[in-house]
């Protein structure tokens, strides 16, 4: 919410538009349409198909002196610019899905019959519960990142010149930062009147402080008259107000009707959203005062639309922003909650639509949609800082939507005791672990749950700042068999045993929560955590771009030697259509055009956070930390053992094996058999890294999660032929040669995700598949306690 979607395709537009004025024969054409107009032209009317809706929105005057639609069209030449599709109006969820599905035969026709054509559609991403994909048509998935912390600090220096060093002196570091990390926030921040500094905590008071703005310009500026005592504001409420006398952290005019009716009529907006989707409402302006009531509607409405929180067109009245609506509802929300607004199922059997339907509708390179929301999320995640009793609000959510509940709990402004906060963590491990709840349901309870502070994992603080310690599970020495005769790839031959002495392996892959630690320690910039020449020289940022190239062209040489690998692959279903068009390109291109390529995705010289940390598919907190190198790994590692004083490091390969298939030689963590439903592989679906733990039925009986996909974790092993033998050179770190990587990954299938699978690269590697786990010796029970 408020990264600037709509900005961001009206830019491409006005490219687009320049484009056309400098070369008219060549350019592409442009239309952006926002699809909170697609609905019936009048009420009772049939709903227009797509193609119907954009000829007749072609019709409209601006356009008159260009050909028709259909001429267009047929030039291949047009971009469709589809601005929110979570705007989309609709009476039901199944109707929101029927009107998805038109979208979706709508794309599958323009491949067909309008080769060339393109359409870009917006949507917030926790909105996206029906994909526009179809087995027939993949729409790929863009993510707009949020700002980083530089971009922060530039965005402020340059829309408050006065003022933005100090607002960023006053946001770095703080859990608030979290919140301004996008356009729409920021523009809002700047805007705030120096006086309401002190309102920097969260949305709600951002929300605020801006409409309390807007009020003293309408009343001292404007001299506006509909603000004057004893109109919209009783005389008590404009003395205050002038006077700059709030009540307390939220009032803006407590005893007046103008405010309450304002949240009063986003509520009911909010109302008409249906269940499984959030949309910002635009109404007839007489159905406006109706939803109003009351004498004063009209005067209502024109006074949101003078303090810039209402849009009002030629006939139609909605809020400026989707946001500012949910703000307004929120205010409504807090006074006197409606609690089944928020509610949602989670359990597999209750969830609708299921799981199985939902998977059946994806392309297949579709990530997995997001659990269908109700509606109310934002809108209940602003109420909970602004409600009487946060704990009373909290609590009641809880009862309804527990990953809700524990969203409005992480909020910086939210003030929560700190017995509520551990109950609520708690719970929110228990239904991340529940086999009964829906997948959805859990990755939803994991993102909560990353969010609110996850409670296996103890905030200690060591001689180098904060640090999380995992829980570990021990793993009993003995004589262990490791290496498959299955036939599947030769350096797993031959089986033999290996014997080992006690260790413990983390129980979950590192998480971005504990690399967080890492980095805000200064691990990136304190040398003696690299501790060979190879890694201090990364550390430096000498030839950290090296070895991921090295990656991509040894690849490349195999696609020229295996020109079918790609469609080979796709017919096996061991990658995506998308996967093999990329995988082509990497045949096909040109080597100037790959070199390009490579020293984009690979920028050389000093890195100081993973390579994908600031990406919204791989950074959440309760996600495996991915992007990360050998040498990285190893410094989090070092610096972990000086903080804790134990001999925390990189697992053999042999350890790895031996823990994820334990004594009987499991062929996946959790047996013989493999079950999509157990963990993150290719064939689950999900495309992408989940939470730390939401498959139980998938850890080994040992209780290790996440050993068979999500993601690859690097071992301490140079990769070398089998039998393994740890003294014959291979655990030599400052030896050069690829590192072995275990586990498989979301992105591999069931033949990568065998307990016994080897892969390796070369250990300057930075994937977005690849992280790791922690191996102590001596065992966890002497190590972490």
């Amino acid at each position: 919410p408020g990264c600037g979607k709509s900005t961001l395709l009206r830019r491409l537009e006005l490219d687009l538009a320049v484009d056309a004025l400098r070369e008219p024969g060549a350019a592409r054409i442009s239309l952006f349409l926002p699809l909170s107009r697609y609905r019936p032209p009048q009420k009772g009317a049939v709903l227009p198909t797509p193609h119907e809706w954009i000829a007749q929105e072609w019709q409209r005057p601006q356009h008159r002196q260009l050909p028709s639609f259909a001429e267009v069209l047929e030039t291949g030449r047009l971009v469709l610019l589809l601005d929110a599709v979570n705007e989309m109006p609709h009476t039901g969820e199944q109707d929101y899905r029927e009107r998805i599905e038109r979208w979706s035969e709508f794309l599958a026709d323009l491949a067909r019959d309008a080769p060339g054509t393109r359409v870009v559609f917006s949507c917030r991403s926790l909105d996206y519960s029906a994909p526009l994909s179809s087995p027939h048509a993949s729409v790929p998935h863009v993510r707009i990142k949020a700002m980083t912390d530089p971009q922060v600090k530039d965005f402020l220096a340059l829309y408050s010149p006065g003022h933005g060093a100090q607002i960023w002196r006053e946001l770095e570091g703080t859990p608030q930062l979290e919140v301004f990390r996008s356009p729409f926030y920021l523009k809002l921040l700047v805007e705030q009147p120096a006086a309401e500094a002190r309102l920097r905590t969260g949305r709600a008071a951002l929300f605020t402080s801006f409409v309390r703005g807007a009020l003293l310009r309408e009343i001292e500026e404007s001299r506006n008259p509909l603000f004057l005592s004893d109109g919209l504001l009783v005389r008590r409420d404009y003395e205050r107000i002038v006077q700059r006398r709030w009540a307390d952290g939220y009032e803006l005019a407590a005893n007046s009707p103008l405010f309450a009716d304002l949240s009063d009529f986003a509520a009911r907006l909010q109302e008409r959203c249906a269940t499984g989707n959030e949309a910002r409402v635009r109404v007839k302006f007489a159905e406006a005062l109706t939803l109003l009531g009351g004498a004063t509607g009209e005067d209502v409405l024109e006074a949101g639309a003078a303090l810039q929180v209402l849009d009002i067109g030629r006939d139609d009245v909605l809020f400026v922003h989707q946001l500012v609506q949910e703000y307004f509802a929120g205010r409504a929300i807090a006074a006197g909650p409606q609690y089944e607004f928020a509610r949602v199922a989670w359990r597999s059997d209750a969830m609708h639509p299921s799981l199985q339907e939902v998977l059946d509708g994806l392309a297949d390179s579709d990530p997995l949609p997001a659990a269908p929301a109700t509606g109310w999320e934002e809108t209940f995640v602003i109420a909970a800082a602004m409600a009487a009793d946060a704990g009373a609000f909290v609590q009641d959510v809880a009862e309804v939507n527990l990953p809700l509940a524990g969203r409005c709990a992480a909020q910086p402004d939210v003030k929560l005791s700190a017995g509520h906060k551990q109950r609520l963590r708690n719970e929110l491990v228990g239904r991340s672990r529940d086999p009964q709840a829906d997948l959805r349901a859990r990755i939803a309870a994991g993102r909560a749950l990353g969010e609110l502070g996850d409670p296996r994992f103890e905030r200690r603080t060591g001689p180098h700042g904060d640090y999380l310690l995992p829980p570990m599970i021990d793993i009993e020495g003995g004589t262990y068999a490791i290496g498959s005769d299955e036939g599947h790839y030769d350096d797993e031959a031959p089986i033999h045993e290996v014997t080992l002495a006690p260790f413990a392996l983390g129980q979950f892959p590192v998480t971005n929560a504990e690399w967080r630690c890492f980095m805000e320690a200064g691990g990136y910039d304190e040398e003696r955590w690299w501790d060979t020449a190879a890694a201090t020289r990364w550390q430096r940022g000498e030839g950290t771009a090296d070895d991921a190239k090295a990656e991509d062209r040894k690849f490349r040489r195999t696609l020229h030697e295996n020109p079918d690998l790609p469609k080979k692959r796709l017919a096996e279903g061991r990658i995506t259509s998308q996967q093999a068009e990329a995988w082509e390109w990497y045949r096909d291109a040109s080597e100037a055009d790959f070199e390009r390529q490579l020293d984009q995705w690979y920028p050389a010289g000093r890195q100081t956070q993973p390579s994908f940390w600031n990406d919204p598919a791989y950074n959440h907190p309760a996600q495996p930390v991915v992007g990360i190198c050998w040498y990285e790994a190893r410094a989090y590692c070092a610096w972990l053992l000086v903080q804790t004083g134990h001999e925390f490091r990189l697992p053999t390969e042999a350890e790895w094996e031996a823990a994820a298939r334990g004594p009987a030689g499991r062929r996946y963590a959790w047996g013989g058999e493999f079950d999509a439903a157990r963990c993150n592989a290719f064939e689950t679906h999900v495309r992408g890294t989940t939470p730390i733990g939401i498959f139980p039925r998938g850890d080994t009986p040992e209780g290790l999660s996440d050993m068979t996909g999500n993601v690859w974790d690097w071992t301490s092993s140079l990769f070398e032929p089998y039998p393994y033998a740890a003294d014959d050179g291979r655990e030599n770190i400052d030896a050069d040669g690829p590192r072995v990587l275990r586990g498989g990954s979301w992105g591999g299938d069931r033949i990568v995700c065998r307990c016994a699978c080897r892969d390796h690269v070369r250990p300057g590697s930075r994937s977005y598949d690849v992280g790791f786990r922690l191996c102590c010796a001596p065992p966890s029970r002497t190590a972490a306690r």
